[in-house]
């Protein structure tokens, strides 16, 4: 694959935003005048249908993808667009443990791509766009992009949502039919519950004994004491989707974004790794690790390792968004476990917009040709292609069904990763609904009613972002370090509480809060 070739300073950067904006608002009322389409770099560009341009245009992304699941350059859903389109995309693919790392070497480098596929919170948008790197999308769309233009327009609150405080677009997000949903969920090896005869659990007390004899009592028959009870990811950036965030809600706490939850009257946002409830979390954790019934590797193993064990016959337990299937093991999902104060809580996702999906870098020399790239992305089958990849089968009557692949087969797709549109009407008028997809449902509908309240899609001012930034970096730093060395008794919780507390307000975290709660309170309109 190639790497990007773009040179960018920070000058240049701003001059080309501000030529980029001057030059496609003014061109843009002068093509609609005259009812033309070429484009402020002198490209004709095809404002409806295909292909894009008659001339076929390279351009360069970054984009991240999932463990295992191979280059975005050889999904067969870029190929066809790519024939259809005109236009070519050079992918580069960062995917597991140091990805992050990758991206912020990019944006620190005077090379970008023309697109960004995911990766950028709201708070790195916000500073980059500061800083000139990336394009406001907010004329392209209007003249370039019909079917997110129509998006934006019949939904209001994805436009509230990904426009930022500066009035500006930056990002083109993934709209999904489920609004709120879970981010992980329990999900416990049937098959060992049967072999030792053992009820699902329903209770914290009830799961350390279940986790108690899949340790000692030899469920998978091989003789040999290396049954791993259970694992999970307990630190960013997997820890939404394959961590504890909603697994300590048994003891009245959920973290989820910028480790935050709701307060129990929605009015304010709460600090939840300050909170008793956490506390009392860490030190059942704590009994869980220094028994042996979680993984030893839980702070230490890398992504790719986790995801090997889950599909491995080793495991009883993990946390993930949804259990596998189509294996020699049952793996079911359970309810959230009841605490021993009663407290039955789970973290939930406000999935229904997944903002900052896709983004035009200012050096981008085609951003109408870029635009209408990522337009065609909203049109009913590239999404569901982009979104399901070899696990999408067309039918007659021109539905198409997910189906389950073998283990091990990648689905060949950026899936969550790309600016996608899927709705509750093509979910049950374009899509067959299988065994499979009937199952998830169910699952998501037995967690509803333990869903804490999800912390909504909050733009914050650029000075907000800016003075956010370091303290969320130094703040989570702190509290993970703390995390592992508690849950595995390296230190105490009790006996470092208090100074722990004290370190974190030292750090900035009552001025954090105070940033995320006006946030909060405009969202509110109060």
């Amino acid at each position: 694959m190639r790497k990007f070739t773009k040179a960018l300073t920070l000058a240049t950067a701003t001059m080309l935003l501000v030529s980029s904006v001057t030059g496609c608002s003014t061109g843009n009322k002068s093509q609609a005048a005259a009812g033309g389409n070429t484009s402020s770099s002198g490209v004709e560009v095809n404002l409806t249908g295909y292909p894009i341009v008659e001339e076929p245009i390279q351009l360069t992304a970054f984009a991240y993808g999932e463990p295992g699941n191979g280059d975005w350059d050889d999904y067969p859903v870029f190929a066809e667009l790519a024939e259809k389109t005109n236009v070519q995309v050079d992918f580069e693919t960062v995917s597991g443990d140091g990805a992050t790392e990758k991206l912020n070497l990019v944006l620190a480098s005077n090379k970008l791509p023309d697109i960004f596929f995911s990766g950028l919170s709201s708070t790195m948008i916000n500073k980059y766009a500061g800083m000139g790197l990336f394009l406001p999308l907010n004329d392209l769309i209007d003249q370039y992009a019909p079917n997110i233009k129509a998006v934006l327009e019949e939904r209001p609150d994805i436009k509230n949502a990904i426009t930022m405080p500066d009035g500006n677009i930056y990002s083109i997000p993934a709209v999904n039919a489920n609004a709120g949903i879970p981010t992980t969920q329990l999900c416990i090896n049937k098959t060992w519950l049967d072999k030792l005869g053992l009820e699902v659990p329903t209770t914290t007390d009830e799961f350390y004994e279940v986790l108690k004899a899949f340790k000692t009592q030899d469920p998978n028959g091989n003789g040999k004491a290396d049954e791993i009870p259970m694992t999970y990811e307990p630190v960013p950036p997997y820890d939404v989707w394959n961590g504890d965030t909603g697994f300590s809600g048994a003891f009245g706490i959920v973290t989820l974004t910028g480790s935050m939850m709701l307060s129990e009257d929605e009015q304010d946002l709460i600090y939840t790794p300050v909170q008793e409830g956490y506390k009392d979390y860490i030190k059942w954790t704590s009994k869980l690790y220094t028994e042996g019934l979680l993984d030893p590797e839980l702070f230490t193993q890398d992504h790719n390792q986790y995801m090997a064990k889950r599909s491995s016959d080793y495991v009883g337990a993990y946390l993930t968004n949804g259990p596998l299937e189509g294996t020699d093991i049952e793996w079911i999902a359970i309810e959230p476990l009841k605490g021993p104060n009663g407290d039955q809580l789970w973290s939930q996702f406000d999935y229904g917009i997944d903002k900052n999906r896709a983004i035009i870098s200012a050096t981008c020399q085609y951003p109408e040709v870029a635009m209408r790239y990522i337009d065609s992305f909203f049109e009913k089958e590239n999404s569901l292609k982009l979104k399901y990849g070899k696990r999408l089968q067309e039918r007659e009557g021109g539905k198409w069904e997910i189906i389950e692949l073998e283990p091990g087969v990648s689905s060949e797709c950026p899936g969550p990763y790309a600016p996608t549109m899927e709705t509750k009407d093509m979910e049950m008028n374009d899509l067959v609904q299988t065994e499979s997809s009937i199952r998830a449902n169910e699952r998501l509908e037995m967690y509803k009613p333990f869903l804490a309240p999800a912390i909504p899609n909050m733009n914050l001012t650029p000075e907000e972002s800016k003075e956010l930034s370091a303290l969320q970096t130094d703040l989570q730093d702190y509290v993970n370090q703390n995390k592992a060395k508690w849950t595995t008794g390296q230190q105490n919780v009790d006996t470092d509480w208090d100074n722990y507390v004290a370190t974190l307000n030292k750090m900035g975290l009552e001025r954090y809060m105070e940033i995320y709660n006006q946030a909060y309170d405009r969202f509110l309109g109060n």
